[in-house]
């Protein structure tokens, strides 16, 4: 009996609706299977089928430390929600030495940043899946008393890019940050203008983006701002085009009050909190447009009694 020989576009059709991890274990076999694995094309190609798929993609990744070592575990978001036991994996450290103010600072396809807060050596570009890692080359910012890192994906340009935000420890005003970005297709990185004339009125003088994680959504990150001056926005930076924007939030009703940036599904969101008794998913269906905002749901707290 004879095998027939497939043609190689449909066997990357049908390698491509595969699981991640049942993929890697066709990269021992035929050589022309691991070239085809192995192309950026098919990566493409895997990850398009692959959001699609929300229950395989959506993983909790769990970071903790014991002792002088780092734990890191993931499991399924529908685990959580739908077995009787949660089953969580244990992941190989990407890590070589602890860090306590290393942290999980973002991800993106499947990619994820561990961010060293002082020292640059120590932050890399992490997939899971594949175990493989890329230290970032150090940058040695003028600042280093504290940091936020935001990481997301530039589609224009083909590119996983990095944004570090560096503040002087006693913050008084643009002058006393630092912002760089960095780029893994060139690997290399370079200066950027702090919020560029978005700052310069003077009544922004000394405002301050938060120092959580930049969100990454629709191409950009995501912050939030402290200050008088920028109540009720965040700030957004473009990954494509490197510039700054303000970004404005919902019109909360009395006693609303914000809570955290996310996103549901593809959409851009703002978490908000209502008198320590409610929360509410507010959703940006048009992104840019303020008038777009929606509230999908409100959930009680667990500790509120009526």
């Amino acid at each position: 009996m004879t095998i027939p020989i497939l043609p190689v576009e449909l066997i990357s059709e049908i390698l491509s609706r595969l699981p991640a991890k049942s993929v890697l274990q066709f990269k021992s076999g035929l050589k022309s299977w691991l070239a085809l694995i192995s192309s950026p094309e098919f990566a493409k190609a895997h990850l398009r089928f692959s959001v699609k798929n929300t229950e395989d993609i959506q993983h909790l990744l769990i970071l903790g430390r014991k002792r002088n070592s780092w734990i890191f575990k993931e499991c399924l978001i529908s685990s959580l929600f739908y077995d009787s036991v949660t089953k969580a994996f244990d992941l190989e450290c990407p890590i070589g030495i602890v860090r306590t103010d290393t942290r999980l600072a973002g991800s993106c396809n499947g990619l994820i940043l561990l961010a060293h807060y002082s020292n640059s050596q120590y932050s890399i570009l992490w997939n899971p899946t594949t175990g493989k890692r890329k230290t970032l080359p150090d940058y040695r910012p003028r600042w280093k008393s504290y940091a936020s890192y935001g990481f997301g994906y530039d589609e224009l340009h083909d590119d996983y890019k990095v944004v570090g935000i560096f503040y002087k420890y006693i913050f008084e005003g643009s002058d006393d940050v630092e912002v760089k970005i960095y780029s893994l297709r060139s690997d290399c990185w370079t200066s950027v203008d702090y919020c560029g004339e978005i700052l310069n009125n003077s009544c922004y003088s000394k405002e301050l983006i938060s120092p959580a994680s930049g969100l990454f959504a629709n191409g950009k990150l995501h912050w939030d701002a402290s200050g008088p001056c920028l109540l009720n926005v965040c700030l957004s930076f473009d990954l494509a085009n490197e510039k700054w924007e303000k970004l404005e939030k919902p019109s909360y009703g009395v006693g609303e009050t914000d809570l955290c940036l996310g996103t549901l599904g593809s959409d851009f969101c703002v978490v908000s909190n209502y008198k320590e008794t409610h929360f509410s998913a507010w959703v940006m269906k048009e992104y840019g447009v303020k008038e777009s905002w929606m509230k999908m749901f409100t959930i009680k707290h667990p500790d509120y009694q009526n």
